[in-house]
């Protein structure tokens, strides 16, 4: 009788080797093969695994899934409401609403230009992965794109390379905050208090992965209120023109979601970001889990 493993077959996602597709695998019946190869490849692509084909799981295996890469994060900061029951660990992510009120967080995405982002970059610890599985989806729009930034610091040429190697950003909580508020005037400033429990951290803009040893680019444009060292035009045309390079279609995926997919991607070395959907017409509900674990080598 063949392997189970000799099933299972893996698809990189993009031309420079970043982000893979897995196919053959039943979340329901992973075996200590299958999960090492999960948490190898994982690692091996870059920080970007995609698995289809998995509506028939029940949140318990999503939530084992997602512990194979690290702890899982409780969404204590979040509306009780928006959690699954007895499942504190999944967070619903959409416009869902019962009796008028939302049942997800909801997260209206902004049109061109894409917020390409990681996770709370501006809080120590950060979250170093989090995964989302597909519930229902709108039949179009509401795509989630990712960047690998360990491919995209590897094509850099080594001038480049020699001047970024070493410099350090300024990430900001309260920058992020003003920066919506220019879309979304509605959105209120920072308290005192949120801006005392999220004061600006100095991150690498170059970061080695604690697990891989590999460099990439960290690079949350939204969350850098500066580089260090260096005047501010200067800074933001050195990021903007590193974001540019970052997310060119070598290193980049844009999934679009059907019921049952299933992505997880590391933030220590990956961006994502979401596309707008017409949230007054369609549905879109998404279970979200966030993992913390290693930090980047450099904080």
């Amino acid at each position: 009788m063949p392997s189970i493993m000799s099933f299972i077959n893996q698809h990189t996602l993009t031309g420079s080797g970043f982000g893979v597709e897995i196919t053959g695998l039943d979340l329901t019946a992973l075996n200590g093969q299958t999960r090492a190869l999960l948490i190898d490849a994982f690692h091996a692509s870059g920080g970007l695994l995609m698995i289809r084909d998995q509506g028939h799981i029940d949140p318990r295996h999503l939530r084992d899934f997602a512990a194979l890469f690290g702890t899982l994060e409780y969404n204590e900061k979040y509306n009780p409401a928006f959690l699954l029951p007895d499942y504190p660990e999944i967070l619903r992510i959409g416009n869902t609403k019962e009796n008028g009120a939302y049942t997800a967080l909801f997260i209206k995405a902004d049109p061109l230009p894409l917020l390409w982002h990681t996770d709370d970059s501006f809080r120590h610890p950060q979250p170093i992965g989090s995964c989302l599985f597909c519930i229902h989806t709108p039949p179009e729009g509401g795509e989630t794109g990712f960047a690998g930034m360990t491919a995209a610091y590897d094509a850099l040429d080594d001038q480049v390379k020699t001047r970024i190697d070493d410099l350090e950003t300024v990430h900001s909580y309260n920058h992020l905050n003003e920066m919506l508020r220019q879309k979304n005037p509605h959105r209120p400033p920072l308290s005192e208090e949120m801006k005392k429990q999220h004061p600006p951290i100095i991150r690498p803009l170059v970061a080695q992965h604690p697990v891989t040893g590999r460099k990439a680019l960290y690079l949350p444009l939204c969350h850098i209120e500066s580089v260090q060292g260096l005047p501010e035009d200067e800074g933001r045309r050195l990021l903007t023109d590193l974001l540019t390079h970052a997310t060119q279609p070598a290193f980049t995926y844009m999934h679009v979601w059907r019921p049952g997919d299933l992505i997880l991607w590391d933030n220590r070395c990956a961006l994502h970001a979401p596309t707008p959907f017409d949230e007054s017409q369609h549905l879109r509900l998404m279970y979200r889990l966030t993992v913390n674990g290693s930090q980047i080598v450099g904080f």
